[in-house]
């Protein structure tokens, strides 16, 4: 990671969130590790809450058949409309799954990973990303946040074996976009906002701890 936390030049995301923007600290390391593991998948992939399909460009075309599937509604662009918790799908049909900021927002988050294992062929990629600390959004359907052993739990329990785990966003990149949020919906102090990503990210990749862990990500496999 560059001491001044500045984002470098990426082929796939071009457009990364400058270091001056208020959700800088959130963004640019959860769209860079979704570049590094995506740009690699081969085979059909899901994408289980897909949105506007944000992250469809870190794949190669020539490489993958992609599926997004979510609800209807204005933030959303679905090829195929469904629910997490019951996917329309038979058994081991994906050879990619991917979620993104996506279980927090579910009643029974268990049940969509062991619906998101199903449809995945043993030996497929589980690709996912979850918050740590967050403020509530999306209110009322905001329901849960993550901890490393809650998260580990729920993946060995669904036979998906982790070869990453990887907090993104420690102890002073979670406490600077806490207070980016925060300060940003005033103008006075607006202007702060840059500094406040310059030194949390300096902070942050000097060594910090996991106390608070703004987003984890997970790049694991179907072990059976």
């Amino acid at each position: 990671m560059s001491l001044l936390f500045v984002p470098t030049p990426s082929p796939y995301c071009p457009h990364l969130p400058s270091w001056r923007q208020p959700l800088y600290l959130h963004l640019r390391p959860l769209w860079l590790a979704l570049e590094a593991s995506l740009s690699s998948c081969r085979g059909r992939v899901l994408d289980i809450g897909c949105g506007l399909q944000p992250y469809r460009r870190f794949l190669d075309p020539a490489q993958t058949e992609y599926v997004g599937i979510d609800r209807v509604g204005p933030l959303s662009n679905p090829t195929v409309v469904g629910s997490a918790e019951s996917l329309p799908f038979p058994d081991e049909s994906f050879d990619v799954v991917l979620s993104t900021q996506v279980l927090e927002h579910l009643p029974d988050p268990e049940l969509a990973l062991k619906e998101a294992v199903r449809v995945l062929r043993k030996g497929g990629r589980l690709i996912l990303t979850v918050p740590g600390v967050w403020p509530t959004h999306e209110a009322p359907h905001d329901f849960w946040r993550f901890t490393r052993y809650g998260l580990s739990r729920l993946l060995e329990k669904h036979n998906i074996a982790f070869d990453e785990l990887r907090a993104l966003g420690k102890l002073w990149a979670t406490l600077g976009q806490m207070t980016n949020l925060e300060i940003h919906r005033w103008i006075l102090v607006r202007e702060l906002v840059p500094f406040v990503n310059l030194l949390s990210g300096v902070f942050d990749s000097l060594g910090a701890h996991e106390d608070l862990v703004m987003n984890w990500f997970v790049d694991g496999t179907r072990s059976r």
